[in-house]
């Protein structure tokens, strides 16, 4: 959350996004940074098509995800350094398409903040939102580059499916340009209809060994009331905000990997603020994640137990 040096505060314009293909669960669609929706050929790269069915088109609404309570899309794999190979993964570890038009990533404590008006972002933060039309598959997995599509490849030899630099991504804010924090920080998957008071809570993860500015702000019973035509605020449940910092950071050139599901290890009582009533900031990452014996960067590729 905390960028390398100080740039001026600057709000990014919302820019035009693409609708790319869905990646396979064991590998990510390829892209270009002038990106176009028609199908992409293998090219030294896994198709576009998941491993299971393709769901019908138009908006599917969420389906709970394998494993039974858990969230419905899961972050399972992030890289802080260097700046081209920067980037998050996330799967959809359900049997149900899930429609991305609403989900957000960030790496700001503020997110939360959203409905209430952009929030004032710390230097090199930011908030991207998919975009309109974007789904994921049953059982898919996307990455999202934080640098161009074709930095990226040079770094990783496949492609991202989206992109914050080459725009494949609607920028909803930034200050600077958005980059990961070497040492760490929080990365957050949240959804929002761009009307309701508060926003959803997908996942989240304390990547590396953020400082406490790099990490969760607490939303509890913070009220908030968005662009909806009520007039009465709303407040958010109390977050635990128990999940702990990894501890150590991966090298330039490694990356931090889920290797478990929810289910288990955070509370899912129905009284949080995730999607399902899950606590995002109560999960187990000791348990669920890696925390120190860090490798070479997978895009596109999960343990088969994070699947269907």
């Amino acid at each position: 959350m905390r960028g390398f040096g100080t740039q001026p505060a600057v709000r990014l314009p919302v820019l035009v996004a693409f609708l790319v293909s869905g990646a396979c669960a064991r590998g990510g669609a390829p892209n270009q940074d002038n990106v176009d929706a028609s199908p992409v050929g293998d090219g030294g790269n896994a198709d576009a098509r998941a491993l299971t069915p393709d769901a019908p088109s138009g908006p599917t609404p969420d389906a709970p995800s394998g494993g039974g309570g858990s969230s419905t899309l899961l972050l399972t794999e992030v890289v802080l350094a260097p700046s081209t190979q920067e980037f998050v993964e996330i799967a959809n570890p359900g049997t149900t398409a899930v429609d991305l038009s609403t989900y957000y990533l960030s790496d700001s404590g503020s997110y939360f903040r959203l409905p209430a008006g952009v929030p004032t972002l710390d230097s090199a933060d930011f908030i991207v939102k998919f975009p309109a039309g974007a789904s994921i598959a049953p059982g898919a997995v996307i990455t999202v580059a934080l640098d161009t599509t074709a930095n990226f490849m040079t770094t990783n030899g496949v492609a991202p499916t989206y992109s914050v630099a080459s725009g494949t991504m609607t920028a909803v804010a930034a200050n600077g340009i958005p980059s990961l924090t070497n040492s760490g920080e929080l990365v957050v998957l949240f959804k929002w209809d761009g009307q309701a008071d508060l926003v959803k809570d997908v996942d989240a993860v304390l990547a590396g060994a953020p400082t406490i500015a790099n990490g969760f702000v607490d939303k509890s019973s913070i009220a908030l009331d968005g662009p909806d035509t009520g007039t009465s605020a709303a407040s958010y449940a109390s977050d635990a905000r128990t999940m702990a910092a990894m501890g150590s950071t991966p090298a330039s050139g490694k990356s931090t990997k889920r290797l478990a599901l929810e289910t288990g290890h955070e509370t899912q009582s129905g009284g949080g603020n995730g999607i399902s009533g899950d606590d995002e900031t109560s999960e187990d990452t000791a348990a669920t994640w890696d925390s120190s014996a860090f490798t070479s960067p997978t895009p596109g590729s999960v343990p088969a137990a994070l699947l269907p």
